[in-house]
């Protein structure tokens, strides 16, 4: 089967894609290089703060849009700044970004999320966008739609200490998804898939540094109180531990497949250099066509339930 001739969504087969901020660049190199080939096998897709953002320009076909995003908007001075926390302002200015990613553009090149395209291709796929409750920091998952689509993506970015108090959705303040949902492969398989791409922005060797943000827990907090970013931080660090463990020892009936950097990337999650920017975002449209090219006929075989699957975790570069 050809890459043209998948573009048609297989049941119980999804797609990950992790946060990471500007390091998301990775992750729209790939998703480009899919766009470019017609290549989108997938039923379910959950994105985690900048993998949401990337996997809305996927689900509407807008190949370049993503990359714009990260290299123009969120490396505009407008969108960080650590001197506004002097002024009371957020040091990341999400309402700026987003503003920008909703604008209609003067010039020949359209900036806007096209999210009429997108609800299309949620009648026969789901996107689900993952944020954190502020209060209980339970996960999230929700569907986009018209009215709602670029709130939950900023909510799904707002990291603690950078973007206020986060964005309130219904009666609660969500967070950044990353906080509780790093890596939402197990949720995937709850909710059916058998088949699962997991897109990363860090490289395989990274294990999460738990010891590490618990001595810092023990330094910075007393018997009555604690700065609440660190306990979102401790939590990130259990709730990744977990979904690592999920993956690297999956139910029998679970395969998983997934791509990382073959380096730590040139990009960092703000602050990048554009041409680390673009480094990144070459080396991930080399491993969406190098994924294309090994495994598009075996991911696009729909799974049977008669048959269990083998569970493989595969790095591609």
């Amino acid at each position: 089967m050809m890459a043209s001739d998948t573009n048609t969504p297989i049941a119980q087969t999804a797609l990950v894609a992790e946060g990471g901020g500007q390091r998301g660049i990775f992750t729209a190199g790939i998703l480009d290089s899919w766009l470019e080939q017609n290549f989108n096998p997938f039923s379910l897709l959950i994105g985690t703060s900048a993998g949401a953002q990337n996997l809305s320009s996927y689900v509407t076909q807008q190949a370049g849009f993503a990359h714009r995003s990260i290299t123009e908007f969120s490396s505009d001075p407008k969108f960080f700044s650590l001197s506004r926390p002097l002024k009371g302002q957020s040091t990341v200015d999400l309402d700026w970004y987003f503003d920008q990613v909703n604008s209609k553009s003067k010039s020949k090149v359209n900036i806007q999320l096209d999210t009429n395209k997108g609800l299309q291709e949620l009648n026969r796929r789901q996107l689900l966008i993952s944020t954190t409750n502020s209060s209980n920091y339970q996960a999230s998952f929700y569907k986009p739609n018209k009215d709602n689509w670029l709130t939950l993506l900023k909510a799904s970015s707002a990291l603690p200490m950078l973007y206020r108090e986060g964005v309130k959705i219904d009666d609660d303040y969500q967070v950044d998804g990353g906080l509780s949902a790093p890596l939402p492969v197990e949720e995937a398989y709850k909710r059916g898939a058998k088949k699962i791409v997991v897109l990363r922005t860090l490289p395989r060797e990274y294990a999460a540094h738990t010891p590490w943000i618990n001595r810092l827990k023990s330094w910075v907090c007393t018997s009555n109180h604690c700065p609440k970013a660190i306990d979102f931080f401790v939590h990130h660090e259990y709730a990744y531990r977990d979904a690592l463990r999920f993956i690297e020892s999956p139910p029998s009936d679970l395969e998983i497949i997934q791509i990382f950097p073959n380096r730590s990337l040139k990009s960092k999650l703000i602050g990048s250099k554009k041409i680390a920017l673009q480094s990144d975002y070459l080396l991930g449209k080399q491993a969406g066509a190098a994924f294309i090219k090994r495994h598009a006929n075996t991911l696009t075989q729909t799974p049977s339930a008669s048959i269990t699957a083998p569970r493989r975790i595969l790095r591609y570069c």
